[in-house]
């Protein structure tokens, strides 16, 4: 072991997605902190990075986000890791559409308005709908006082403990149980629950807490960052580097080095003059941000033997989907289409269209269209991405063969899904594959191998009731000198994973720690 390596760097962070970035950039701007991004892929940024093909660019991951800003602390933490760089694009209203196949609900981001057409159309329900808009804002105290006890000392989180008991049911029930108890239409329970590709499970399996914290979330409308998603992290990286901080990217981090029960540094495989190597970086503070799952089961050594290992491949059952870029050519609104977010359903039957199971068949049963903001010197929507929920078995007789060099059957099983999922959203806007002039399908595979998550899991450990039930998933791990962030230790989205970047954070700088960031990032917003 090198000494001078280990006192080289202050903290190792594991990842360079919003979650690792957001505690890189605290970590160095309150505490001076030198900060070493390890990053197996060729660009930082996790799921905010960006791509390119033929002209055309994509962001991976992030479509949209909702309303952050006007005081919110969300808002000025962004503000303040970007250093107030960003400007935003509001999506076009209305916002979301949910095309079912005999009806249209068009939702804008404006609550009062949600609340009047959903009681235009169901008169009789206007009571439940309103109990629903008052309940969705009870999950979310709930929410706030589960996040706080994820890093916070127990003296402080044990009233807030409390407090949440008031709301536990509420907020852990089943998403189903709670639509049947409330609404008597199953029109009106199909609507209410159509953003739930944005959490990748359907009703029967989802917490009524990750609905409703969706649902409010977006309920004033969605965002993207102008320029793309990759500003985030152009913006935010910079201070960690001004700061003695280092970003490495192709770098696989293959093992926590654990010694006398202590994390100490990390081995990771990188490539040095054509072949593969491993190298040991120390430092005192070691931050993962590749998911518990990855952590536990594949970077922590197995002698280590922890109890919560088992727990994450118990309830680790990942949502994966396939995603579709597509070029475009022309201009959308010809073909219908504003710009806004389409979420296309053959049936208002979640379940089915949640298992999607003909989809290899060429026969989605649902699909969610995301567009790009539009170019500032055009004005025109370029690129457009299909997304639809699929599993891993299908693709999985692939998965060891090497990317870009699959059987010919992958290929073709590729084009049926691609065409199926175009042919879905023709039948409600015909012009629309006239419009496209580059296609490329991204399988789970895909995001196996370039964010190496299980099985190309979506959003992490799934938003079930039992998830939120966990009470080691927290910043602290049993293992000393090792920390987590990411939206395992919050909740899913981008946003969440960033505030669990501020809960790391906070944890690290001792137990008056969030009171320290949210000091300082307050500060800092008002000097911008």
């Amino acid at each position: 072991m090198n000494l001078q390596q280990k006192k080289e760097f202050d903290v190792i962070v594991i990842g360079s997605g919003i979650s690792a970035l957001t505690t890189a950039s605290l970590l160095a701007r309150v505490n001076k902190k030198k900060v070493l991004i390890l990053e197996q892929h060729s660009r930082v940024g996790g799921y905010t990075h960006v791509f390119s093909r033929k002209g055309y660019t994509w962001s991976v991951g992030f479509h949209y986000i909702g309303d952050i800003f006007n005081g919110k602390l969300a808002g000025k933490v962004l503000k303040c890791i970007t250093d107030g760089k960003l400007s935003w694009h509001k999506t076009p209203e209305p916002f979301e559409s949910f095309i079912y196949p005999d009806f249209t609900f068009n939702m804008y981001g404006d609550e009062k308005k949600f609340k009047n057409d959903l009681i235009t159309m169901f008169p009789e329900e206007k009571k439940a709908i309103q109990t629903y808009l008052k309940d969705i804002k009870k999950v979310t105290i709930w929410f706030a006082l589960y996040y706080l006890s994820r890093f916070m000392p127990a003296v402080i989180t044990l009233p807030m403990k409390f407090i949440g008991k008031f709301y536990d049911k509420l907020a852990l029930m089943h998403t189903d149980h709670y639509l049947e108890r409330r609404f008597r239409s199953e029109k009106l329970r199909s609507i209410i629950v159509s953003q739930w590709g944005n959490y990748g499970l359907p009703p029967s399996q989802s917490a009524f807490l990750i609905h409703g914290l969706i649902a409010k979330h977006f309920m004033k409308g969605g965002y993207h960052p102008d320029g793309g998603s990759e500003e985030l992290a152009k913006c935010i990286v910079p201070e960690i580097l001004n700061n003695g901080g280092k970003i490495q990217l192709n770098s696989t981090v293959t093992k926590i080095i654990v010694e006398k029960g202590r994390a100490t540094g990390v081995t990771v495989s990188l490539k040095e003059k054509g072949e593969f190597v491993s190298r040991d970086y120390y430092a005192p503070v070691i931050v993962s941000s590749a998911g518990t799952f990855n952590t536990f089961t594949r970077l922590v050594p197995q002698e280590c033997n922890l109890s919560v290992t088992e727990k994450c491949i118990e309830i680790n059952k990942p949502s994966v989907c396939v995603a579709l870029y597509l070029g475009l050519k022309g201009n959308i609104r010809s073909s219908g289409f504003t710009g806004a977010n389409c979420w296309i359903f053959d049936s208002t039957d979640h379940e089915k269209c949640f298992l999607n199971s003909q989809l290899i068949d060429g026969k989605p049963s649902f699909s969610f269209v995301s567009f790009a903001p539009p170019e500032k010197e055009s004005g025109k929507v370029t690129t457009a991405t299909i997304i639809a929920l699929t599993s891993y078995p299908s693709f999985k007789n692939w998965s060891d063969q090497a990317t870009g060099k699959r059987d010919d059957d992958y290929y073709r099983l590729k084009d049926k899904i691609a065409s199926g999922l175009i042919e879905l959203v023709n039948k409600h806007y015909p012009d629309f594959s006239s419009m496209i002039s580059y296609s490329e399908l991204a399988t789970p595979l895909s995001a196996e191998a370039f964010t190496i998550s299980s099985e190309g899991a979506m959003y992490g450990l799934p938003a079930t009731p039992e998830r939120y039930r966990q009470k080691w998933l927290s910043v602290k791990t049993p293992i000393k000198g090792l920390y987590l962030t990411g939206a395992d230790i919050s909740s899913l989205g981008i946003v969440s994973a960033m505030m669990s970047g501020v809960a790391t954070a906070s944890f690290l700088n001792g137990w008056a720690g969030f009171f320290k960031i949210v000091r300082y990032v307050r500060k800092k917003c008002k000097s911008k």
